[in-house]
């Protein structure tokens, strides 16, 4: 969005041209960190709540790790988000081990705890993404199901 108003205004003239790899390189670190704990516990357990997950949280459904790009990652700073979609670790490896340890581990921890807070005044996961959507002035991702026509008894087709 910012691209797009940045273009459309003519700013992207005006602003550095390394600007963008001035943030990532507050964001990213040269070398991997070691592994630490990064994601709180609160941080599944609410997620284990808001989705009616019944396993285990250390056998968390897959699928979270999209809920932790959306309403982490790309709130975090969608520059950083994209870059790190791009430039995933070798295998075994976590995004977070990417960011340096001073700034980008730092934000990173801190975002999760603003999204484990907004977790608990809401009811359903969707009520989540909506509000941190709000939040962060982000469009909550809209899911589209797409069902097939029913036909009724007379064999008209109907939803």
């Amino acid at each position: 969005m910012i691209a797009l108003v940045d273009e459309a205004t003519g700013y992207q003239y005006e602003r550095a041209e390394d600007a963008l790899q001035i943030k990532l390189r507050a964001f990213i670190a040269d070398e991997l960190r070691a592994w630490e704990k990064t994601f709180p516990d609160e941080l599944w357990e609410e997620f284990g709540r808001l989705t009616n997950w019944q396993g285990s949280l250390r056998h968390r459904p897959k699928w979270w790790g999209k809920l932790v790009t959306e309403l982490i990652y790309e709130t975090l700073d969608p520059d950083v988000a994209e870059w790190l979609k791009k430039n995933k670790p070798p295998p075994g490896l976590k995004w977070h081990q990417q960011l340096t340890e001073n700034y980008g581990a730092r934000k990173l921890v801190s975002r999760c705890y603003e999204i484990v807070g907004m977790s608990k005044i809401c009811n359903s996961i969707r009520e989540l993404r909506d509000r941190v959507a709000e939040h962060y002035g982000k469009e909550a991702v809209q899911l589209t199901f797409y069902l097939p026509k029913r036909k009724t008894p007379d064999g008209e087709a109907a939803n």
